[in-house]
């Protein structure tokens, strides 16, 4: 296999042509056909698909950011056969009548148009419930049933978390009418430990952990995705595989967006396997905006393993301190205007105009604002965000990862 010709070939992020591939194999995504299924990944779609048809009212799948959890949530909906009325909420940002919006949408009970001009535009939440409840009794006699999946709940608020408990109480001769699984990070473990949560918790009838991959799987992940994505001309050396479990920590998407990148050096260097020193490369790529020596080093000066996993340990791990220290700074120096001009503005009273006794200055209010607010950090960490997923649509924060 030869380099490209061209500069301009090049500069181009076609690693797919290069190596013969259908579609990016190491892309964020949550199609069901990438799932890798490792111990812990076959065990939670046995315990939820298990759940779902013993029509048990209340399951819950919890992990690490980046685990998997969206992609194995989407193969339980589809191993569920056409019968299964279906919604999977993924953003959690939503009132209860939002939500309750979007699962009699998702049921396609209505239509966008709908819940944009219709009646259900100003319906609330007890003429929406009366809307689900209808529908569920109509399908019941169909011999079907529902089931609703809410991605990142522990984001949801309480109140809406009471609602989704209330609706797992629909029944109808002895029938569960609407099924319910919940999806979030280790924090909704803690959530629903608290006293406002009880009988929430006490209706979870199953509770399923995804866990990272263990190092031994990560050579097979590989595998199955370039495998997928059509991939015969390209492989990684075992050497390398390991590397990458190391400097990821087995996450998949941590896993993806490394592999990702070292396929983009073997496409430079024009190699069919994947080395330990592209991964390197690979990893110093990704933080490169973040250290300017690292990017200037000559390939002679190539991190070793261990400088590797420091650079990476430092933006995945530490990013988020960077960006609550220059928050901080920010909100300072947005505190100390506003306090500045409240003053000028309390040292005196306000005139409405000739004629109209002055107004007393408001009183004084406490203009301090917290440190900790996300307020974007300098150029440097800008450009690292943009160029973490530039190729193939990854994002380097893992708040904004689908799972």
């Amino acid at each position: 296999m030869q380099p490209l010709a061209s500069l301009e070939a090049l500069a181009d992020p076609i690693y797919e042509a290069f190596y013969g591939l259908k579609e990016q194999p190491f892309a964020i995504s949550t199609d069901p056909k990438f799932l890798f299924m490792s111990a812990s990944h076959e065990r939670a779609l046995e315990e939820l698909v298990s759940g779902l048809r013993r029509q048990e009212s209340m399951l819950l799948l919890t992990g690490e950011t980046g685990t998997g959890k969206t992609t194995i949530c989407r193969a339980v909906l589809g191993s569920l056969g056409q019968r299964t009325f279906s919604a999977l909420i993924l953003n959690p940002y939503m009132s209860g009548a939002e939500m309750l919006r979007a699962i009699l949408r998702d049921f396609g009970f209505v239509s966008r148009d709908d819940l944009r001009r219709g009646a259900f535009a100003q319906a609330d939440v007890p003429q929406l419930l009366d809307a689900l409840e209808g529908f569920l009794a109509s399908i019941r006699s169909l011999d079907s049933h529902a089931v609703v999946v809410i991605d990142e709940a522990q984001s949801l608020p309480a109140d809406v978390l009471d609602q989704i408990r209330l609706l797992t109480a629909h029944e109808r001769d002895g029938h569960r009418l609407i099924q319910v699984v919940l999806v979030g990070q280790p924090l909704l473990l803690e959530t629903l430990k608290t006293e406002p949560m009880y009988a929430l918790n006490e209706r979870v009838t199953r509770r399923v952990t995804l866990m990272p991959l263990p190092p031994a799987d990560v050579a097979a992940y590989i595998k199955h995705r370039l495998e997928v994505a059509g991939g015969k001309a390209v492989t990684f050396a075992p050497e390398a595989a390991a590397l990458v479990a190391d400097l990821s920590r087995g996450l998949p998407r941590r896993v993806n967006v490394l592999c990702d990148r070292a396929l983009q050096e073997g496409r430079i260097k024009g190699a069919s396997i994947i080395t330990p020193e592209m991964v390197k490369q690979a990893a110093r790529s990704l933080v490169s905006a973040l250290d300017e020596q690292a990017s200037s080093a000559s390939e002679a000066d190539a991190p070793s393993a261990r400088d590797a996993r420091e650079i990476l340990h430092t933006f995945w791990q530490s990013g988020s301190a960077r960006w609550q220290r220059r928050g901080a700074a920010v909100a300072a120096s947005l505190a100390l205007v506003g306090a500045l001009g409240y003053g000028y503005y309390a040292r005196g009273v306000v005139s409405d105009g000739p004629g109209i006794p002055a107004q007393p200055a408001a009183p004084k209010r406490d203009l301090r604002l917290a440190t900790t607010i996300p307020v974007p950090g300098d150029e440097a960490i800008a450009a690292a965000i943009q160029s973490f997923g530039r190729g193939s649509g990854q994002l380097p924060d893992d708040r904004h990862e689908l799972d």
